[in-house]
């Protein structure tokens, strides 16, 4: 079978080429006069001053077996003074939810929180707040027909109330996403004008409209840095379930901004709330950026990274036994 596939490519691979060739030529035509207008080229200044920046990430894991979800997350927060990486806080959680019932969005969830969190306490400490992900898919689309507040009061940095809801899992998803757009609205009522939400991969086309993302054409037709004039966005109010995050963010218009650090670098999606910082934010990130992307948040995300190693001494630790049949479904083990 595999022979046959290697024949198949070899007799196919100029075809291919060409195909994809002129697929490329195609789309070219159809984005290039908006490529001019949108495609911003810069030049950021030398010898800018260095800022104290903290960059926020986390990681998770989890495993499903037949009696339950056992999950690992874990968050942390560095700051960088212009020289130096510091690791200033951090957190780990380890628990078990029963299958099914949104599990895997509440374990996710739950990282999100704990980065917000560490983002909350934390962020009096730098001058630029870098957190790893988009502020709509922080936000989400979870539509509730009456807001929640049974967290708004009793939220804290240290702990997370949602989890203690063992009942109703249905409920404890409610009450998690609750918590953490209240998590969010702190974080906006704190530190709006120094917060950075950093994305790598985003799939939106609302610049060229093509059924390519926006991110594909940058990185297929520019060079060099840059960025895109600034869209402005709302968060809408139906998607916010905490009633005390709800009148901070309700109907908050926020900017996306797609832009390249580096020459080499990879398209990145910025969301902010201050549109005349991109610059700045650009001209402080530009210098300290490794292949394109900020060095504190590449820095971080290999600190929260729980890799194959790890997994496999949290199975020991746990009791799990390691698969004797690879085609086994794991989850049967």
């Amino acid at each position: 079978m595999i022979s046959r596939l290697y024949n198949e490519i070899l007799e196919n691979k100029q075809r291919i080429l060409v195909s994809t060739a002129e697929l490329k030529n195609q789309l070219f035509a159809m984005v290039k006069e908006k490529l001019d207008t949108k495609w911003i080229t810069y030049l950021p200044p030398t010898n800018i001053p260095s800022k104290n920046i903290l960059a926020i990430d986390g990681g998770m894991w989890s495993k499903e077996t037949r009696s339950g979800v056992v999950f690992i997350v874990d968050a942390e927060a560095v700051l960088y003074d212009g020289r130096n990486i510091k690791r200033v806080d951090d957190k780990v959680l380890i628990d078990a939810f029963r299958p099914g019932n949104h599990a895997k969005e509440r374990i996710s969830l739950v990282m999100q929180l704990m980065e917000l969190q560490l983002a909350i306490k934390n962020g009096d400490k730098a001058d630029l707040i870098l957190l790893d992900g988009s502020l709509a898919k922080k936000i989400g689309r979870h539509k509730v027909t009456e807001k929640i507040s049974d967290v708004d009061d009793v939220f804290t940095v240290d702990d997370i109330i949602s989890l203690k809801e063992r009942e109703s899992e249905e409920k404890m998803h409610k009450l998690l996403v609750a918590e953490n757009h209240y998590a969010i609205s702190l974080l906006i009522e704190k530190y709006r004008e120094k917060l950075l939400f950093i994305s790598k991969n985003s799939k939106s086309s609302d610049i060229f409209g093509q059924p390519y993302s926006d991110v594909v054409v940058l990185e297929l037709f520019t060079q060099g840095i840059g960025y895109t004039q600034p869209i402005e966005k709302t968060i809408e109010d139906k998607y916010v379930v905490s009633k005390k995050a709800s009148r901070i963010m309700s109907n908050l218009k926020f900017y996306t901004s797609l832009v390249r650090l580096d020459k080499d670098g990879r398209i990145l999606k910025f969301d902010f709330f201050e549109r005349g910082k991109l610059l700045e934010f650009i001209n402080t990130l530009a210098a300290i950026s490794v292949r394109g992307y900020p060095y504190p948040l590449l820095e971080v995300h290999k600190d929260v990274r729980i890799s194959r190693d790890d997994v496999k001494r949290v199975m020991r630790l746990l009791g799990f036994k390691p698969k004797q049949e690879e085609w086994w479904p794991s989850q049967f083990l």
